[in-house]
């Protein structure tokens, strides 16, 4: 049975990673596209319907599911929309660019009954699935600490519309835009919620108002301790994206796996050192994360179990712990 998608917001998250996982799966057919640029309609696959607003999208076509990748602020209006249609979302993180409007999108899923999920598509990536499944199976002893670390570069005039560092639109700046997948990552790897979170802020290089930094620490309900430092500040010619877990019996290390595309690589450092030093680990390093996600997505508006699963109630958990962190520590210089 093929599933009847609609995208709204057409940016390049949409166009590079979500259009591409769409036409490679078996069971899904894209039907229409929202965006408010002209521009993007240009180089819209063959029978794929343009429209400006969600609504004239939903009174025209009979979809089945609808991804949406709009700018923050706008996802509670397009979730409601959609999920009072009856049609299920697959909506692109953070929920909102507030706790109060992540709460307003969560109360529209519920009262509509559909299946909702949001796309934090770093937890289907094959080394990350694979980091889990070494966790849940004990084979790094008690996890005792983890670090993860996802930065880039985006000045202010990375387009022409850079939304992600105004705050009435976006919330916030690379904190809002880069740790919410940190956070659901590094809780799916444990197996365990974070309880507490505690965040410094930066403002150090770009010229904008929001953060272009942060580090946040936090502790999880089985005892580990974290760190993840996100960035807008970081040169990409450095390294920027790595995965530490570290547990009595050893360690595992995860390079370039941050990010929407396949690859990077896996290595497990035993404590013991009994295996002659670091091992690679083997993983499909060709599927797409995005595709993985899509599946999952699939799956589970089917009642069928699939890994990793996550709850509405999980994300804004997790979201009120980031807005009362950020809340908590307001950026202190410049």
């Amino acid at each position: 049975m093929v599933t009847r998608f609609g995208i709204v917001g057409y940016g390049w998250v949409a166009q590079d990673y979500m259009l591409p996982a769409l036409q490679a799966h078996p069971e899904t057919e894209l039907c229409a596209v929202v965006s408010v640029r002209e521009e993007d309609f240009v180089n819209l696959p063959g029978g794929v319907r343009p429209y400006t607003s969600v609504g004239s999208m939903l009174a025209a076509e009979a979809l089945d599911a609808v991804y949406v990748a709009s700018p923050n602020y706008l996802h509670p209006e397009h979730v409601a929309a959609c999920t009072a249609a009856g049609i299920d979302v697959l909506c692109e993180k953070p929920l909102a660019h507030t706790y109060a409007a992540a709460e307003e999108l969560g109360r529209a899923v519920r009262a509509a009954g559909v299946h909702y999920a949001t796309a934090y598509d770093q937890r289907h990536h094959p080394a990350h699935r694979l980091m889990r499944d070494w966790v849940a199976a004990g084979r790094l002893g008690t996890i005792t600490q983890v670090r993860l670390d996802y930065a880039c570069w985006l000045p202010a005039g990375w387009s022409a519309d850079n939304w992600r560092i105004d705050p009435a639109r976006a919330g916030g700046g690379a904190i809002i835009d880069l740790a919410p997948h940190g956070l659901d990552l590094l809780e799916m790897l444990l197996g365990q919620a974070i309880v507490q979170l505690h965040i410094f802020q930066q403002r150090a290089v770009q010229e904008y108002t929001v953060d272009d930094g942060g580090v946040l620490s936090m502790a999880f309900r089985g005892g580990a301790l974290g760190v993840h430092t996100v960035g807008y500040n970081r040169p990409e010619t450095l390294p920027r994206r790595r995965i530490e877990l570290i547990g009595t019996e050893g360690m595992l290390t995860a390079e370039n796996t941050m990010g929407q595309d396949p690859g990077g690589t896996l290595t497990f450092l035993p404590a013991a050192q009994l295996g002659g030093g670091a091992q690679v680990l083997p993983f499909d390093g060709t599927i797409s994360p995005f595709y993985l996600q899509l599946d999952s997505f699939l799956r589970q508006r089917q009642g069928l179990a699939t890994y990793p699963q996550r709850t509405l109630n999980d994300d804004l958990r997790l979201a009120k712990l980031l807005d009362d962190a950020l809340a908590a520590n307001p950026i202190l210089w410049p």
